[in-house]
């Protein structure tokens, strides 16, 4: 436990607990019992997204159980549990399994949800190996079963959002935003691009009107100024559902060569510690495809610090 008045630095507490959990023991685990064709088949760019959800673990875990008694983890589209890079066959773990790991202080309730069948199997057969409890998976349409989560019941939640697509709603956000919580959202800005241009032929329209929350999208005259107008929605209605100001914004994550990218969009509550995100923003939009590599190996818990990745340089004080 930090000491009163001493100043966190997430820089050096997610190196702890990397070590702590041991992640590459767990990696060895589910290698040894579970089959690869179970796990979500990711990228090599998809370990950039974890560093920065395993980022804000840090910073919300900090901060929320100072103020709140009764804080949840929600995973809207949470898959089986880990993921199997395609491109080199390592596993990594997943956002539920990283929701348990990361934080400083544990969730007080973890809600999986998850369409595809074969996925909530494994992911619950992945949570029971582990021993992990406290956790609710709901099968499902994540726009349809959000409004199952009981969230008049607590005071605060993480919500991680990673979608492939254009799979949520913003209707389903805007329900989210009526409560208190942080969401990290990931919006795949080349797989939205690709829908956005059929979509101004007349293809998929109702696909991008249901992400989008209107057909405003048809004023936009390509992807980086619909990604605007939509983060200018979410804040103005994020600031008008909860009746205070909320800090929204993203970093942009390339894949290698520049041909994928997609924006890890957080909404939270503005305040000091968002200097932590900022800091974060500038590290990893600077990173070079070399930097890749060394982002995997801290998923697979080769690496036991980050200095590598981020550089030598300690965060401000924001608490």
């Amino acid at each position: 436990m930090r000491k009163k008045g001493e100043e966190f630095d997430p820089l050096k507490w997610l190196p702890k607990k990397l070590d702590k959990t041991l992640i590459g023991e767990y990696i060895k685990r589910i290698e040894a019992n579970f089959d690869k064709n179970e796990l979500y088949r990711a990228h090599l760019w998809t370990p950039l997204k974890l560093i920065a959800l395993m980022w804000w673990l840090t910073i919300y875990s900090r901060i929320v159980p100072r103020y709140f008694s009764s804080y949840w983890y929600i995973d809207l589209l949470a898959s089986s549990g880990a993921n199997v890079i395609e491109e080199t066959g390592d596993v990594i773990l997943g956002s539920p399994l990283l929701s348990y790991l990361i934080p400083y202080e544990p969730f007080k309730r973890h809600i999986f949800v998850e369409l595809d069948p074969q996925k909530r199997r494994t992911l619950d057969k992945m949570l029971r190996h582990f021993k992990f409890s406290n956790y609710d998976i709901l099968e499902g349409d994540c726009n349809e079963k959000v409004y199952d989560i009981p969230l008049n019941d607590i005071d605060h939640y993480f919500c991680f959002i990673d979608c492939e697509g254009l799979e949520v709603k913003l209707s389903t956000l805007e329900y989210l935003l009526r409560y208190r919580g942080d969401i990290l959202f990931v919006f795949q800005t080349s797989g939205v691009n690709r829908v956005f241009s059929k979509a101004k032929r007349g293809y998929n329209m109702r696909a991008l009107d249901d992400f989008c929350g209107g057909n405003w999208w048809q004023s936009c005259n390509d992807v980086k100024n619909l990604l605007s107008q939509y983060m200018i929605r979410v804040k103005q209605r994020a600031d008008s559902l909860r009746g205070f100001e909320n800090f929204v914004d993203y970093v942009r994550v390339k894949g290698r060569g520049g041909g994928f990218v997609y924006e890890v969009i957080l909404i939270c509550r503005k305040g000091d510690y968002v200097k932590a995100w900022l800091d974060l923003k500038r590290k990893l939009e600077a990173l070079e495809d070399k930097d890749v590599n060394i982002a995997l190996k801290i998923c697979k818990g080769e690496l036991k610090t980050l200095d590598e990745f981020f550089g030598q340089r300690t965060l401000d004080s924001f608490f």
